[in-house]
């Protein structure tokens, strides 16, 4: 490893900001997946899948959009965490009449929190901003038009648009997208600044009180690992907050998943060393055995689909069960078979 570095710093090289986790990758997990979400978003042509997942320095714009895009959380970015985000925004909206969040490759914007490209926002942050904070929030765009992720802006607008049709969320007017410098209102915290550094440096690595549940366990890099996203974890914390509500149901509905297996399912149990998030499980009692679904844990990704040796297994967009918190048998039919069998 340290071999390693010393070569790259003598051959110039640079370090990535991003990472990609292998054992997260779809791609790396069964090399029969044909997933390409991230590079077909990557404009600059810095993301590579052949033998391994990598992420070229040198061509990368960090415009952020393989970490917001990517449903399994393969790419890493080290100094961001979105609920350490949330909370110093939280605390700045008692302070001014709106907070205003900005990029941090635009060093000269006004901003009172600022995270890397704006790209880095995926739906499933967005519409958190708008449930979690009890203002609108600004997004400062004003430098955007003369950067080389420009793009962004349009993407941002996509996300909004989609998610005001997924959800009863009134996102696009708590999400302002301020391009021009006279759509920005920009108030200093107006409360002495020591004391109020003071407040963020306590609060920085806690979780937003009540609110979210954050997930502190070390990253694993084994394939056997199971691991939720963080657009999961953002996206179950919503589902939690709006359990009653219609817009928990179109949440459910737009933004889950549902895994079923047929018949033709042998209990082989394949599926569930492949899944990544542990969504699948193995059920094994004195009524027999079967396969156990649990949507709050699934990002949709289909390995599970993929890999059965019996095609059997099916993914579907949205959740319409009981309890999406619960797991419950998935391939009913080949349970009770199983069962019957197992008591003649």
């Amino acid at each position: 490893m340290l071999q390693d570095k010393i070569i790259n710093m003598a051959l110039g090289a640079v370090d990535p900001l991003i990472s990609a986790d292998r054992a997260r990758c779809v791609r790396m997990r069964f090399n029969k997946n044909t997933c390409s979400i991230c590079t077909a978003n990557c404009r600059s042509g810095a993301i590579s899948i052949d033998d391994g997942i990598a992420v070229e320095a040198r061509k990368c714009t960090e415009c952020m959009l393989c970490v917001s895009e990517c449903p399994s959380g393969c790419f890493i970015v080290a100094d961001e965490d979105f609920f350490v985000l949330l909370s110093k925004l939280r605390k700045t909206q008692n302070s001014v009449s709106n907070p205003v969040l900005g990029c941090k490759q635009a060093r000269d914007t006004e901003a009172h929190e600022k995270t890397r490209c704006l790209g880095f926002l995926s739906e499933e942050h967005l519409i958190a901003l708008t449930e979690y904070l009890d203002k609108p929030l600004s997004l400062n765009l004003t430098a955007c038009g003369g950067c080389r992720n420009s793009f962004i802006v349009e993407m941002l607008k996509e996300r909004i648009q989609s998610a005001r049709t997924k959800t009863s969320l009134d996102v696009g007017k708590r999400i302002i997208l301020a391009e021009k410098k006279a759509d920005l209102v920009f108030e200093d915290v107006s409360v002495d600044r020591r004391g109020f550094l003071k407040a963020l440096k306590t609060m920085t690595f806690t979780q937003v009180a009540g609110l979210i549940v954050k997930n502190d366990a070390e990253i694993p890099v084994s394939y056997t690992a199971k691991r939720l996203p963080v657009k999961r974890d953002i996206f179950n914390t919503l589902v939690r907050k709006r359990a009653n509500g219609n817009s928990a149901t179109d949440i459910l509905r737009n933004y889950a998943f549902t895994v079923k297996a047929g018949s033709s399912c042998t209990n082989c149990f394949a599926c569930v060393g492949m899944c990544p998030t542990g969504a699948l499980k193995i059920k094994k009692d004195a009524e027999g055995s079967g396969l156990l679904f649990n949507s709050s844990l699934c990002t949709g990704c289909g390995l599970c689909s993929d890999f059965c040796p019996a095609h059997a297994v099916s993914v579907s967009p949205g959740f319409f069960g009981n309890d999406y918190f619960e797991p419950d048998i998935c391939n009913a039919d080949a349970f009770t078979v199983h069962a019957v069998a197992g008591k003649n």
